[in-house]
């Protein structure tokens, strides 16, 4: 074949997958991003490897799992897997088995304050699974006597998008409307429940929606926004008592642990959020002379920041899924490169094998601990789940088997 023909191939195969290969028109790159150095607090809190050395693994029966809510006093624990079921573990056995079959796919979870039998749960689609048009993303209740399932909040108001490039906070919640009156024109369905946090009393749920694309889904079907870095993110309020739904963040980038802070009379007043792939902890102010404004804690984080809990002490426990690599503080340096990088195949890109946690003090201003893990016990840490004399480390990991727990670290 002739040199010229041979090229001339290769330019049409390569412009056909180029076409071909090409992400959504709404898959798009934000300008470039800058992520400096670590902060020195981190750095100087490190502990080494404790994962390694310290962690244990029980209920080998369990899959990659998201989400785990310890009942101690019970116990039990109950964990949102990526099988797409809901699994119940005997702490003392260290058995574990299905408990009840998810909607979607369980992601973040809370225990309904005051109600020992009853927790709410996100439901997302994962991956490229197939799930019926009848069933929707959002947030369902689990009894955790009979395992079923309900309903609670699966669509929200439609608003207009703002195209701002910074975050957004709304106090009081933007575009708010009762649940009951929402309609096709109004309101759309969730397109992606990440996690949630719920109120003191148990009447106020917050959900995090990363990106709002009709095919939105978990698990690496996030990559493409944690490569955009794309300012898509929101937080939703559903106001149980009042029966109605607004928003309360927009135009974060991929919004993803949420964890409220409380004021002496147990009103929420300020949220926590992760922006993931931006590597960011963020503060929003719900009340005082500060509402409505957003404040950044800390950022350029070794790890993609995902889920957040807090233990009996107040200190904030927050789970850094994936390491930082050069590749990605170049890459959003440099957006030019990510129309590529959205074409080659996930499972052909990078990734750093090790993850890591890192705890905060109640505030969450002051680096206590960091420990950072090489991925050979544990990969992907999504939460750090404060136990009494444990801290469990779930990861959604495919790989994933069992539910791994270790140690609280010594500090100094």
């Amino acid at each position: 074949m002739k040199p010229w023909l041979v090229g001339g191939t290769l330019v049409v195969l390569l412009a056909a997958w180029w076409q071909g290969s090409a992400p959504a028109p709404y898959i798009v790159a934000a300008p470039a991003h800058h992520i400096g150095e670590v902060p020195a607090a981190v750095q100087a809190a490190g502990l080494g490897d404790l994962i390694s050395t310290t962690a244990m693994r029980t209920a080998t029966e369990l899959p990659g799992h998201d989400e785990v809510l310890l009942q101690e006093d019970l116990g039990r624990a109950f964990v949102s897997a990526r099988d797409g079921w809901v699994w119940r573990v005997d702490l003392h056995s260290g058995k574990a088995g299905r408990f009840a079959k998810a909607p979607l796919s369980p992601t973040g979870a809370r225990l309904v304050p005051g109600n020992p039998d009853a927790a709410y749960f996100c439901m997302a689609r994962l991956d490229d699974e197939q799930y019926p048009d009848t069933l929707s993303p959002g947030i369902y209740q689990l009894d955790l006597r009979s395992a079923e399932f309900t309903p609670v909040a699966l669509r929200v108001p439609l608003l207009p998008s703002t195209d701002s490039t910074e975050g957004l906070v709304h106090v009081p919640p933007k575009g708010t409307l009762a649940m009951a009156d929402m309609t096709d024109r109004n309101s759309r369905p969730v397109a992606f429940c990440n996690d949630l946090d719920v109120s003191a009393d148990g009447q106020r749920l917050y959900m995090s929606e990363p990106y709002p694309w009709p095919d939105a889904a978990s698990g690496t079907g996030a990559v493409r926004d944690a490569i955009t870095l794309a300012a898509n993110g929101r937080l939703w309020m559903f106001d149980l008592q009042a029966g109605t739904a607004g928003l309360v963040a927009e135009d974060f980038v991929f919004v993803d642990g949420v964890l409220l802070e409380s004021g002496a009379d147990g009103k929420e007043i300020a949220v926590l959020i992760t922006e993931t792939p931006k590597f960011r902890l963020s503060r929003l102010h719900l009340a005082g002379s500060s509402a409505g404004s957003s404040e950044l804690l800390w950022d350029a984080l070794p790890g993609m920041p995902d889920g957040l809990d807090r233990d009996a002490q107040g200190r904030v426990w927050v789970a850094l899924l994936k390491s930082r690599s050069p590749l990605m503080s170049w890459m959003h340096a440099n957006p030019w490169i990510k129309p590529l990088m959205l074409r080659i195949p996930q499972q052909l890109l990078p990734v750093d094998k090790s993850t890591s946690i890192l705890l905060l003090s109640p505030d969450a201003g002051q680096v206590l601990a960091y420990i950072k893990h090489d991925g050979s016990l544990v990969s992907d840490i999504s939460v750090v789940v404060p136990g009494r004399n444990r801290i469990y480390l779930p990861s959604f990991d495919r790989n994933n088997r069992g539910l791994v727990s270790m140690p609280y670290p010594p500090l100094p």
